[in-house]
């Protein structure tokens, strides 16, 4: 059915009423389905006014309400009022407290796995020479190496996360006695101030 198979009387009593009428009615009320009100409207040009889909929306939410209200409520808004937070656990319950044995050991394992494979990804992509896209500490060297890579940092060289290169530039206040001990552990330099 289409806007020209109505009868004036019902083209004119469609424009009418399109605009604060559920669709639902107007199927009814003209013995056709919710597509067909929706292409009639879409060729005539019609629209809902805002008022209509406001006071839709808010129907909708309050009926929702009361629906949740009828089936126990919602336990993170009474925790809320209890605790503070909107939680539906009890404070100090864990999550194994909260799955079985089984599925908690799962969960560990697939970490477990995720974590290792985050590992392999960043040490090869170390390894290539390129940068790091997470803070994990891949290469093993000493508390020493990395600490001085920190001071190195601060005192304007420019050095990677796990790099035995750093560079020298216009804005480095260098420390000879630093870079001899760095160069001992195996940092080289490059200085771009020729």
């Amino acid at each position: 059915m289409t806007a020209k198979d109505l009868t004036p009387e019902q083209l004119v009593w469609f424009r009418e009423n399109f605009d604060h009428t559920k669709n639902q009615e107007l199927a009814d009320a003209l013995g056709t389905s919710l597509r067909c009100i929706t292409r009639m409207a879409r060729e005539l040009g019609l629209w809902k006014t805002k008022e209509f889909v406001t006071a839709m929306q808010r129907n909708a939410s309050e009926h929702g309400a009361r629906a949740t209200r009828l089936m126990g409520g919602n336990s993170g808004a009474a925790n809320l009022q209890k605790y503070g937070k909107a939680t539906r656990f009890k404070p100090g319950t864990s999550q194994k407290d909260r799955m079985s044995a089984e599925a908690f050991a799962e969960m560990r394992r697939r970490i477990g796995e995720s974590r290792k494979e985050t590992f392999r990804k960043e040490r090869v992509r170390v390894n290539w020479g390129f940068e790091q896209r997470t803070k994990l500490r891949v290469v093993k060297c000493p508390k020493e190496k990395v600490s001085l890579r920190s001071s190195l940092r601060k005192r304007g060289y420019e050095i990677a996360r796990a790099s035995n290169e750093a560079v020298i530039t216009e804005t480095t206040r260098r420390c000879r006695q630093m870079e001899a001990r760095a160069e001992r552990i195996g940092i080289q330099f490059t200085n771009l101030n020729f």
